[in-house]
């Protein structure tokens, strides 16, 4: 077998193996951007509240709280945080997401297949609404009422009859996403809570993919002492233009603005560590080659033992 030239260009196809898949890597942009967390305001909140969702209308937020035999909806002055009214639902509900259409409070039960309607200027339930499998978060865009039931799907449902026409999966970066829960339509964006996860998602409502993340680790860090104690709770304020958002018996409020991260500071590490690997690459390919030349001036005539006959 022959030993000529093969080996010497080992290192040498490496490194033009690594430079393509570093160009390709820089090349490539197409996974969800990060953003920060800005904190603009807080305002109490009800520790007892096992919030399931938030809502704000001109100068109020309305909140639901989950759990049997304590499933409620809350109204909550946007100036001190105090509870203007509230009023509970039936024991046998477990009270899940709420939004808003119209003079109307519509709020998703979790395992009942009801959604209760209620008039939101007395808190009087006007109707209701039937559907399959369970649910999680809800939220209206004017043309669809969207609702999430724990899978990576969200389904976008005619606002009078509550029937589905169509459904969408949520990738983020390719992958399907689930424990969808909490959702907030904003535009053509919906934002949704992640189920035991301290994430918040914007998604595009036409493709499904996830635009930007958010980790509030900053928050969550101080709120909440057990697992279920986790962030849940997006509500857009459209005075402000920023978004409120809580957790499950959490103590405070916080209205905070998604913030782009330094995009340069970002590119220029990039840059460094791209630039840094390919300087080791070539170093060590070198030092191989080197290596090897030598080798093969002093043992030109050592046979290799892999050719020699066994």
């Amino acid at each position: 077998m022959g030993r000529g030239t093969g080996p010497s260009i080992v290192p040498i196809v490496v490194l033009l193996m690594l430079l393509s898949d570093i160009s390709m890597a820089e090349g490539s942009n197409q996974n969800a951007e990060e953003r920060g967390i800005e904190i603009l305001r807080t305002l109490p909140h009800d520790q007892s509240s096992f919030t399931q969702g938030l809502e704000v209308q001109g100068s109020s937020i309305f909140e639901s709280s989950g759990l049997y035999g304590h499933s409620r909806i809350s109204e909550i002055d946007t100036q001190n945080g105090e509870i203007i009214r509230q009023t509970t639902i039936d024991d046998s509900y477990f009270g899940e997401g709420i939004t808003v259409k119209g003079q109307t409070i519509i709020m998703l039960t979790w395992r009942a297949g009801v959604a209760l309607e209620f008039d939101i200027s007395n808190f009087s339930i006007i109707g209701n609404f039937s559907f399959e499998g369970e649910g999680w978060g809800i939220c209206y865009n004017g043309e669809h009422i969207v609702t999430s039931n724990g899978t990576s799907e969200l389904s976008f449902r005619d606002p009078d009859s509550f029937e589905i026409e169509f459904t969408t999966m949520v990738t983020w970066d390719g992958v399907p996403v689930s424990n969808l829960n909490e959702l907030e339509c904003v535009g053509d964006k919906i934002y949704a809570n992640i189920w035991m996860e301290e994430t918040i998602l914007s998604i595009s409502a036409s493709s499904g993919e996830v635009d930007f993340f958010s980790s509030p680790l900053s928050l969550t860090s101080i709120e909440g002492n057990s697992p279920e104690e986790v962030l849940n709770g997006i509500a857009f304020d459209h005075i402000s233009g920023s978004f409120w958002i809580t957790g499950k018996n959490w103590t405070q409020m916080y209205l905070v603005n998604f913030t782009i991260l330094d995009e340069n500071l970002s590119i220029d590490n990039n840059h460094q560590v791209s630039m840094s690997m390919v300087v080791f690459v070539a170093t060590a390919a070198s030092t191989i080659l080197i290596f090897r030349l030598i080798r093969r001036k002093k043992d030109l005539e050592t046979p290799n033992f892999k050719d020699s006959p066994r």
